[in-house]
């Protein structure tokens, strides 16, 4: 069985994908299909909510929107990579505009949007296989 094969055929084990997006439409699409992966779901709509998210249940990883309010991607990764607790979980940066500082965030993939769903589910299944390859 190839590399390629084994990512995508490695169980989930129902893990948790927190989402964290302020467009309705990318929340609810990407939750269905990451679901009917395996995985299990939560949502936010900025880093505040993910965060607190965070608090109620670990994620196994992360994927989010550079751009939104209250808390965009970049500050929520920092705060992420920043918390004791949260600093191992792999996290994902998603955009579709231009990110100016990527030296200064500890992300581990980065997608610019759209994010072909299989592209990205892919990325998920090897993060949680390898563990977090970035520091």
């Amino acid at each position: 069985m190839s590399d390629h094969t084994a990512m995508m055929e490695a169980p989930t084990d129902g893990k948790l994908v927190l989402l964290v997006d302020d467009e309705f439409d990318i929340l609810s699409t990407y939750s269905m299909l990451f679901e009917y992966s395996g995985f299990r779901v939560a949502t936010a709509a900025n880093g505040r909510l993910a965060l607190a998210a965070a608090a109620l249940e670990q994620p196994a990883i992360v994927v989010s929107d550079f751009m939104m309010p209250a808390m965009d991607g970049a500050d929520l990764c920092r705060a992420w990579r920043a918390d004791d607790k949260l600093q191992a979980i792999p996290f994902i940066l998603c955009s579709a505009g231009i990110v100016r500082d990527h030296a200064t965030i500890a992300y581990d993939s980065f997608f610019r949007k759209p994010v072909p769903i299989d592209m990205l589910i892919k990325e998920v299944r090897r993060l949680l296989l390898k563990g977090r390859t970035q520091e």
